[in-house]
C-alpha cells in the first residue's frame, strides 16, 4: 500500500489528507482457498454455533433476537424470538431465492411475489433489502437501473444503476474513479469516501463503520479514520458490523474487520449443499446459519476486537408512532399501539429494544380529574408493541409507554394518547314544525342531532286534540320508536292540534333527554262558526278555504259553543277600510284585533295566552267598518 500525502499551510500548522491506494508491488495477496489473505498461523476452529431448537431451515436470516427460517420442506416462513422455545409462522413461505432480515424487516419470495413490508415485486426481479432494513432496491431483468424504496411507507425515494449498497437511509456507489459517495435520502446529505481507483461497492457492501470493495480487495472506514485493510473473500462473502463471514469447505470462516491483523476463526460443520447462513441484521456480533441436519445455529462472536471508535450503547429507545385510536369511541373496546426504534450512533452501535412498559390513568367521565397512573402488572416488560382492554361508558383512558434496550437503557415516559368511550348523549341540532298555524298541507315536523361518535336511531311521540277538547295522553307508535327516520309528514284535520317530542340514542346507547313539545294546529273555518247581526259570508282567493265571514256592524259577531284552548289565533283579512274586533272565551275577554292596514293580506294574530279554558267563543265587531274573519284556530299548549 502507498500512501499518497497532500498537505498544505493551514491558520495553526500543517494539515494533512491521506489517501490510501493499492498498488500490486506494494503488497502482495495470496488467497488461500478462503481468499484471505494469507496469515501466520491457520485459524483457529471453534466448533458449532448455539442449536436453536424446533424448526428444520432451508433458509435463515436473524435481527437481534428474531430469527427467521424457511421450512426445509413446505418453504413456510417461521420466526422465534426465544431461542426456539416457540415458533410462529409469519403467514407465508419463502423459496427460490434466500430470504432476507434486516433490522425489523423481512423479505420473503413468496411463490412469485417478493414481499417485504407493504411492498411487492416480482420474484424474478433483483431484491435487495439494504443494511437496517429502511431501504430496499428493485432492478427488473434488463433494467439499467434499481429503483430504491423506503420500507416504512412504500415511497419511491430514487432510482441508481448498479452497482449500490443501501445501508439504513444511504445509498453508497462510486460515482467515479476513486470516490465512494453515501447519499442520505431522508436528508439529501453526501459523504465522500476516497478509494482505490479500481473499487465499487455491489449489494450489502456497506454495515457500519466498514466498506467492503471489490475490484480492489479492499475493506475502508466510511465513518473515521481507520486506515484500509486490503482482504481477498469469496464470492459468497457477507458484510457483518465488523466482520465478514463466507464458506470455506464444510465451515464459516470469519474475518475480523476491527483487528488491523485481520484476525479469524472457523466455525462449523455447516449444510455442504446450498449453504445457508446470515450475519445478524441487528448489528450485533452473530452469525445464524444452517448446520448439516438443516437445523439452524446462532455463532456470537465474542473475540471480535472491538469497534476501533465504539462506546457503549447509551442511548435509549425513541418513540416512532404511537395511536389509541378515535378520541371518542363508540364501543368500549380500547386498543393502543407503539413502535420504538434504537437510535443508532456512528460509534454507538444499537443494542436494540428489548421490553416495554405501559401505564394508564383514567377519569369516570368528562367532569371528573384523572386519576393516579396505573402500572398494570401485566403491561410491564411487554415484548409486544400493542395492549387492549375494555371500558366503561363514559370512561377516559389515557395511555403512556417508554421501552427499554438490551443494555439496559431506558425512556422517558411518552406523551399521553387518550381515547374516551362514549358517554355523551346526543345533542337537539334541528326541531322544527313550520308555523304554529298550519294554513297548508302537508306539514312536516323535521329533527336532527349530534353526537360525538354517531346517532343509531330516534323515538318519536305525538298526542292530538279533536276540536273542543285538551291533548290526550302521549302515543307511541311502534314504527317510530328506535326508527332511523328524521321527518314526519302529515294533512292537518280541520280544528286539530296535533304535538310531537323525539329523543335520540348514540350506538353505545347514550339517551337524550325527550326536545321539548313543538305543535301545529289546523284552524276551524268561518263556517265551523254562527253568525249573529249584521254579518255575511263571502269569498276570498286570500281566504284559508276560500270564505271569510264579514262583520258589518258594531255588535256582529261569530260565536261557537264549545272549544278549549291555552291560547286562540285569528285568521282575518287586513286591509284598508277594516274594522276592529275583541275575542272572547269560556265569557272572559282575551284580547282585541284591529284588522286596518295599508295593504290587504291574510294575517294570523296570536292572542295572550291564557290557562286552558274549556267555553264558548265569541267574535264581537266594535266598529261600524267591515271585519273579514276567515278562521280561528285553538292552542291547546302554547
Amino acid at each position: 500500500m502507498r500512501a499518497v500525502v497532500h498537505s498544505w499551510a493551514g491558520g495553526s500548522g500543517v494539515q494533512v489528507r491521506v489517501k490510501a491506494l493499492a498498488v500490486a508491488c506494494a503488497v502482495v495477496l495470496l488467497p488461500l482457498a478462503a481468499g484471505r489473505v494469507m496469515a501466520a498461523d491457520p485459524p483457529e476452529h471453534l466448533g458449532e454455533g448455539v442449536l436453536v431448537p424446533g424448526r428444520t431451515a432451508a433458509d435463515v436470516g436473524m435481527s437481534g433476537a428474531r430469527i427467521v427460517v424457511s421450512d426445509h420442506d413446505s418453504h413456510a416462513v417461521y420466526e422465534t424470538s426465544n431461542n426456539g422455545t416457540s415458533w410462529t409462522a409469519s403467514g407465508g413461505s419463502s423459496s427460490g431465492k434466500a430470504l432476507q432480515v434486516e433490522g425489523a424487516s423481512l423479505l420473503t419470495f413468496d411463490g412469485g411475489t417478493a414481499k417485504v413490508g407493504g411492498l411487492s415485486f416480482p420474484s424474478a426481479d433483483e431484491v435487495v433489502l439494504g443494511k437496517g432494513g429502511k431501504l430496499v432496491s428493485d432492478q427488473a431483468a434488463g433494467a439499467a437501473t434499481a429503483s430504491v424504496y423506503a420500507v416504512a411507507n412504500g415511497t419511491k425515494l430514487a432510482d441508481y444503476a448498479p452497482p449500490f449498497a443501501l445501508a439504513d437511509n444511504t445509498v453508497w456507489k462510486v460515482t467515479s474513479p476513486g470516490h465512494l459517495d453515501g447519499k442520505d435520502l431522508t436528508t439529501g446529505v453526501v459523504k465522500t469516501v476516497l478509494v482505490a481507483s479500481a473499487c465499487t461497492v455491489g449489494p450489502h457492501g456497506v454495515n457500519g463503520r466498514w466498506a467492503l470493495l471489490s475490484g480492489c480487495n479492499q475493506v475502508v472506514d466510511v465513518q473515521g479514520p481507520q486506515a484500509p485493510r486490503n482482504l481477498t473473500v469469496a464470492a459468497d462473502a457477507q458484510l457483518g458490523n465488523g466482520f465478514t463471514v463466507q464458506a470455506s469447505g464444510s465451515d464459516l470462516l470469519v474475518t475480523d474487520l476491527n483487528d488491523v491483523a485481520l484476525g479469524q476463526r472457523r466455525y462449523g460443520p455447516v449444510r455442504t449443499a446450498a449453504p445457508s447462513f446470515r450475519a445478524d441484521g441487528g448489528g450485533a456480533a452473530k452469525i445464524v446459519y444452517a448446520d448439516g441436519a438443516d437445523r439452524p445455529r446462532v455463532i456470537t462472536l465474542g473475540w471480535l476486537a472491538a469497534d476501533p471508535q465504539q462506546r457503549p450503547d447509551t442511548v435509549a429507545p425513541k418513540l416512532t408512532s404511537a395511536s389509541a385510536g378515535d378520541r371518542i369511541r363508540d364501543n368500549t373496546s380500547l386498543s393502543f399501539e407503539w413502535a420504538y426504534e434504537d437510535p443508532q450512533d456512528p460509534n454507538s452501535p444499537a443494542t436494540g429494544v428489548n421490553t416495554y412498559d405501559l401505564r394508564i390513568q383514567q377519569r369516570p367521565n368528562r367532569t371528573s380529574p384523572y386519576g393516579a397512573w396505573n402500572q398494570v402488572p401485566a403491561w410491564q416488560g411487554l415484548k409486544t408493541n400493542g395492549a387492549s382492554m375494555t371500558a366503561a361508558v363514559g370512561t377516559d383512558t389515557c395511555w403512556q409507554v417508554r421501552a427499554r434496550d438490551y443494555a439496559g437503557n431506558v425512556s422517558a415516559w411518552s406523551a399521553s394518547y387518550c381515547s374516551e368511550v362514549d358517554g355523551t348523549a346526543p345533542s337537539l341540532v334541528t326541531w322544527r314544525i313550520g308555523d304554529r298555524v298550519a294554513l297548508g298541507a302537508p306539514v312536516t315536523v323535521r329533527w336532527a342531532y349530534k353526537d360525538d361518535t354517531d346517532i343509531a336511531s330516534y323515538d318519536v311521540i305525538y298526542k292530538v286534540a279533536a276540536p273542543g277538547v285538551a291533548l290526550g295522553n302521549w302515543i307511541y307508535p311502534a314504527t317510530w320508536q328506535n326508527t332511523r327516520i328524521t321527518s314526519i309528514s302529515w294533512t292537518p284535520r280541520l280544528g286539530w292540534d296535533e304535538c310531537f317530542m323525539v329523543r335520540a340514542r348514540d350506538y353505545l346507547g347514550n339517551v337524550s333527554a325527550w326536545a321539548p313539545q313543538i305543535c301545529s294546529v289546523s284552524p276551524q273555518d268561518d263556517r265551523a262558526f254562527t253568525t249573529a247581526g249584521t254579518a255575511t259570508r263571502s269569498t276570498s282567493t286570500l281566504a284559508f278555504q276560500g270564505t271569510t265571514a264579514i262583520l258589518k256592524a258594531n255588535g256582529a259577531y261569530l260565536t261557537k259553543a264549545t272549544e278549549a284552548a291555552q291560547r286562540i289565533a285569528v285568521v282575518a283579512i287586513h286591509g284598508p277600510g277594516q274594522g276592529r274586533v275583541d275575542v272572547y272565551h269560556a265569557n272572559i275577554k282575551i284580547g282585541t284585533v284591529n284588522l286596518s292596514a295599508t295593504t290587504t293580506s291574510r294575517v294570523v294574530t296570536y292572542l295572550p295566552t291564557t290557562p286552558l279554558r274549556t267555553g264558548p267563543v265569541k267574535v264581537i265587531s266594535t266598529t261600524t267598518a267591515p271585519a273579514a274573519i276567515d278562521a280561528l284556530a285553538f292552542l291547546r299548549a302554547p
